[in-house]
């Protein structure tokens, strides 16, 4: 690959980079995992640990129990103040490391939904975020106090998200009173946030809603790792990672892994092979599969750019080890010789260890209070697949009363209108102060058509493509 050819793909997928780690904010969150991500390619000796974190829910994990664990990097703050909307008060400041958000209706109905927010990339400086505008605004009319933290680092921290989401909790109990229910509810790696707050903390919240999350936990990761790992068996070429690797070179071994694929657009054969390869592992046909490639594409490809040395938690704690792969007939490869010839990496026990980081393994489903999901058809990032395999985990530990999933049919990450994100947030409203339970889609059928039931309003070019 030459030196110009080298610096176009260099900004091009820094350029994605930098998308995923400010698409987070107000009504559309970004990808969950792309940072930290990175590291995930770095090699590993000993055999991985792969179960889920154990035993969280009922278990008496308390206030006291910290999911996250600290990279040690010294961080600045964003100015967390901002302009209440009319008929409420905002409160801002520092906690701990973090900053955070507070706005109390006027007519304060004694209840508070705390907002985790999703993936912020690799920067030093933290900042929080309002909910999306919709259901913010529709927050403050019934009534609903909402409060957010920046959490005190950035990158994918889910247990640190959750740790200083509790403590935000805590903090709004002191200066504005004990809420009569709390409900947290978070997008992308915020979902992740979700999940771990539930089955970690299960006395803290009477109600929770995740859209596109990250629910799989550290599966997410180890579903990047399977993507990448896939792109060099069918390219023939290798990702360079690793103790003394550089960005410029992580760069250029992604070129020459990527270039033999083509693009969604126009896939050579291997891309094709490669596309239902991504089709299957990701939740099978479905409307705006191949319009959420597109969009995340380069992303998912440039994970391994932030950290190409290999030395992040949740990257030393991915594996591909279980990776089961699946592609349609007629493509001239199957599923055998793809299953056979990938490269299996292994996770670092010690960082896949529910023990030591309960943030950096597989959610466990372990649920005690309703969780209402919201995810896109199309999403690429953190794809339905992540929703199934909780929607197992929670049957397995005998929560599937307690989830309802829904799919809207969009191609990309957090894709949602005000529509579905407010009556998805009225329908959890109504569950859990009357206990009725809403309807929801089943994500483990066929797919090929699915979302119409929730989807509002139809979007242009609708079904999309599978």
């Amino acid at each position: 690959m030459d030196a110009r050819l080298k610096r176009i793909l260099l900004t091009s997928l820094l350029a994605g980079l930098a998308f995923a780690g400010h698409a987070c904010g107000g009504s559309q969150a970004a990808p969950p995992a792309t940072a930290t991500a990175g590291s995930s390619l770095a090699p590993a000796a000993s055999p991985s640990t792969t179960g889920s974190a154990t035993a969280p829910a009922g278990s008496g994990a308390s206030a006291a129990t910290k999911l996250g664990t600290s990279a040690g990097v010294a961080t600045t703050a964003k100015a967390p103040d901002f302009e209440p909307l009319p008929g409420a008060k905002a409160q801002f400041g520092t906690l701990g490391k973090a900053v955070y958000r507070i706005e109390v209706p006027d007519h304060w109905n004694g209840e508070l939904v705390l907002w985790a927010h999703g993936y912020r990339g690799p920067g030093t400086e933290v900042n929080t975020e309002n909910p999306p505008n919709g259901l913010r605004k529709t927050l403050v009319e019934e009534g609903y106090a909402w409060a957010a933290s920046s959490y005190s680092e950035n990158g994918y921290t889910p247990g640190i998200g959750a740790d200083d989401t509790l403590a935000l909790k805590r903090l709004f109990e002191q200066k504005v009173g004990k809420p009569k229910r709390t409900y947290i509810a978070g997008s992308s790696m915020g979902g992740n946030v979700v999940a771990l707050s539930l089955e970690y903390f299960p006395t803290e919240y009477d109600g929770a809603l995740a859209m596109c999350g990250a629910l799989g936990g550290e599966e997410e990761i180890d579903y990047l790792v399977s993507w990448n790992r896939l792109a060099e068996y069918l390219s023939g070429a290798k990702i360079a990672y690793g103790p003394g690797t550089t960005t410029v070179q992580a760069t250029a071994s992604l070129g020459q892994v990527m270039a033999p694929l083509g693009d969604p657009a126009a896939p050579t054969d291997k891309g094709r092979q490669f596309l239902s390869l991504i089709r299957m592992l990701t939740g099978g046909p479905r409307p705006f599969f191949i319009e959420g490639v597109k969009q995340q594409w380069v992303v998912n490809f440039a994970f391994v750019l932030i950290d190409p040395e290999g030395t992040s938690l949740p990257g030393r704690a991915a594996t591909n080890e279980a990776t089961q792969y699946a592609i349609e007939p007629g493509l001239g490869l199957t599923a055998e010789q793809v299953n056979g010839g990938v490269v299996r990496q292994k996770a670092d026990p010690q960082a896949r260890n529910a023990t030591l980081h309960p943030d950096a393994v597989p959610t466990t489903g372990q649920i005690s209070v309703p969780l209402l999901t919201l995810h896109n058809t199309g999403d690429l990032f953190v794809p339905v697949s992540q929703e199934q395999s909780y929607r197992r985990k929670a049957d397995a530990a005998g929560k599937g009363d307690l989830l309802v999933q829904r799919l809207i049919r969009d191609g990309g990450h957090c894709k949602f209108s005000d529509q579905e994100l407010t009556t998805a947030w009225n329908d959890l409203r109504a569950w859990v102060a009357d206990k009725k339970k809403p309807k929801g889609d089943d994500l483990l059928g066929d797919l090929s058509d699915a979302g119409r039931q929730f989807t509002n309003p139809l979007r242009p070019n609708d079904p999309g493509t599978k």
